[in-house]
């Protein structure tokens, strides 16, 4: 199988024949709300003609409905390994492509190319490298030394380094954006008499929004409104911060139900805040999806200089940074954005919306995955 694969594709830029091939995205839960840049990918190939299917090991806590025909195939079973080898045999798969390194990618991507010889890429995110413990056990050097590892794409020099210093080949490495979805539309400021920020991320440590909720504290008698939009198990924790802090100028809003219930969300808001921080278990933010599709949109943005971040965000050109874990740094930049002339935010937010453009998009990122997979 492995020959043929190598015939097929002896031109790299006859990208046409990668039609012909039967593709397989091996996934752990999909398809899930905190993965929308996975299902851009998918429709993407979809759309344009790509023969793709889905292998999840289990049913996502937050599902979504697809809105394009796509077949996925769940290999939950005593044996997971032994199951998902069977059905990549059954359905005859060429070319494997896995987002996130561990545990899909170590435990079942990994070996099971290995003894079909089948060749796949990997794209790193976060959690799968970043996190303490999964650093350990993720075998990154030796899945990416293995011959049938083609590549493994990931988010930002910050990433690059990181694989480097723990054996990932240089030029395996691919850089490339999550597949984001946004539009670019004329920007309108907001007049809004009290200031709406919001925040839109899952309900994890890395976030930061017991940050925010303290940052909230700190801006209570201002005339701002704190809005956090998402999902996840810290909600509990987080409503009974706000509770015991008393604060009314910060509330929980719950999840929201597609790209475009978050567009509605970032129009209608005077700053996008993502206060980020590494969380106790190692865990980083990659790169908040959310702040591509604010800079599309419009939106100011507040992050802070973790990860993949500062590499995209310039403070005061398309963007505010402050220090992680600085919470009266934040609340003081707040206010300082909250007191610039509608001209000056109007030039960083044009500037973020040019940005976006050459940053992030499902074209660009399809362009790198098609490049790689059509010269294996």
């Amino acid at each position: 199988m492995f020959n043929f694969f190598k015939r097929v594709f002896s031109h790299s830029s006859d990208f046409k024949n990668l039609k012909n091939i039967k593709m397989a995205y091996v996934l752990a839960a999909f398809p899930t709300l905190s993965q929308t840049f996975v299902i851009n990918e998918l429709r993407w190939l979809k759309n344009n003609g790509y023969n793709v299917k889905v292998f999840s090991f289990s049913s996502p806590e937050m599902p979504v409905d697809l809105d394009f025909d796509l077949e996925v195939i769940r290999f939950d079973s005593d044996d997971l390994l032994g199951n998902l080898e069977k059905l990549l045999t059954e359905h005859k798969i060429e070319l494997i492509h896995t987002h996130f390194v561990y545990p899909v990618g170590t435990l079942f991507t990994f070996p099971v190319s290995q003894k079909l010889k089948i060749p796949f890429t990997l794209f790193a995110h976060a959690a799968d490298i970043f996190k303490y413990e999964v650093d350990k056990i993720n075998k990154i050097s030796e899945v990416t030394n293995s011959e049938y590892c083609k590549g493994i794409f990931t988010l930002s020099e910050f990433h690059k380094n990181y694989l480097i210093e723990r054996g990932v080949p240089s030029n395996k490495i691919i850089i490339t954006k999550q597949a984001t979805n946004y539009e670019i539309e004329p920007i309108t400021l907001k007049d809004n008499k009290t200031k709406s920020i919001v925040s839109i991320s899952r309900f994890v440590e890395k976030k930061g929004l017991d940050d925010l909720i303290d940052i909230a504290k700190i801006l209570e008698n201002e005339n701002y409104n704190f809005s956090i939009y998402g999902f996840g198990d810290l909600e509990d924790e987080l409503r009974a911060k706000i509770e015991k802090l008393n604060l009314n100028n910060i509330s929980i809003k719950g999840r929201l139900n597609g790209s475009e219930e978050v567009k509605k969300v970032l129009k209608d808001a005077d700053l996008l805040v993502s206060p980020c921080k590494r969380g106790s278990d190692g865990d980083l933010d990659g790169f908040p999806t959310v702040v591509f599709e604010a800079m599309g949109y419009g939106t100011p943005i507040l992050a802070t200089n973790v990860s993949a971040i500062p590499e995209v965000i310039t403070d005061g050109v398309n963007g505010f940074i402050v220090e992680s874990n600085n919470k009266e740094s934040f609340a003081l930049k707040i206010k300082e954005i909250m007191s610039l002339s509608k001209e000056d935010i109007l030039k960083i937010v044009t500037r973020a919306q040019k940005d976006v453009q050459n940053e992030s998009s499902v074209e660009m990122t399809m362009e790198k995955l098609i490049e790689i997979w059509g010269g294996i």
